[in-house]
């Protein structure tokens, strides 16, 4: 074998070398990238699964702006995640009645965010909270009829549900009393104030309804018979 030969050889045996070399390294390259994505994967759900986690506990404290402000972040940046955005929008609808109630105009602003959020979602699947998010939205807006047809949707699928027939009861007692002051048909006016009666009559006897409720429920329908007379 002549002296280029071997050198030849040597070279190429070089090369293979590097080569795997640096196929080996790159294998080892990926792997670490794929554990380290899997680890960051895995940490950022879990740190979404705590800021939920706080944030219904904070709901069910009615510490709406709370809630708002440490969701609102986690929602953007993820659209699709069902239970963070449901959450977000029932704070947000919540805190739109209680602006409402206080006579502040701002809640004709937030609404909307709430109202997109459960049609968005709705083009995903179904779900009874979404009918309540919108049909609150609605009655919100004094959109009475809509809010009936479409919280009766979320009642198909869950029954007996404390908010949902408040919703209802709302709904027709607003329905009732426009009739009333503005001298609609008699009859319609009274099955009108039956029928929110009768919401409001089926909430107070619900064991599952928390005793504030109640209370809210027991002074929406001592007015509605005040109307009634």
């Amino acid at each position: 074998m002549g002296t280029h030969m071997r050198i030849l050889l040597s070279i190429l045996c070089a090369w293979l070398l590097l080569a795997s070399t640096s196929l080996w390294a790159q294998g080892e390259n990926q792997q670490r990238d794929q554990q380290f994505l899997m680890a960051s994967n895995t940490s950022t759900e879990s740190a979404s699964l705590e800021i939920l986690e706080r944030a219904e506990k904070l709901f069910r404290e009615k510490n709406y702006d709370e809630v708002i402000r440490i969701l609102s972040g986690v929602a953007y940046a993820d659209p699709a995640n069902f239970d963070v955005n449901i959450l977000l929008a029932r704070a947000q609808v919540e805190k739109c009645a209680i602006l409402k109630e206080a006579g502040d105009p701002s809640y004709k602003v937030l609404i909307h965010q709430p109202y997109n959020t459960a049609q968005r979602l709705h083009r995903v699947k179904a779900h009874q909270e979404l009918y309540y998010i919108v049909a609150k939205s609605l009655l919100i807006n004094n959109r009475t009829a809509r809010a009936v047809k479409t919280v009766k949707k979320a009642l198909r699928l869950s029954p007996g549900n404390a908010d949902y027939l408040l919703v209802l009861g709302d709904a027709y007692s607003q329905q009732a009393i426009f009739a009333r002051k503005n001298n609609e048909d008699l009859y319609n006016s009274k099955r009108l104030f039956a029928s929110a009666k009768g919401v409001y009559e089926e909430i107070i006897s619900l064991g599952s309804a928390a005793k504030e409720l109640k209370t809210r429920v027991l002074e929406k329908l001592k007015k509605l018979l005040e109307e009634m007379q």
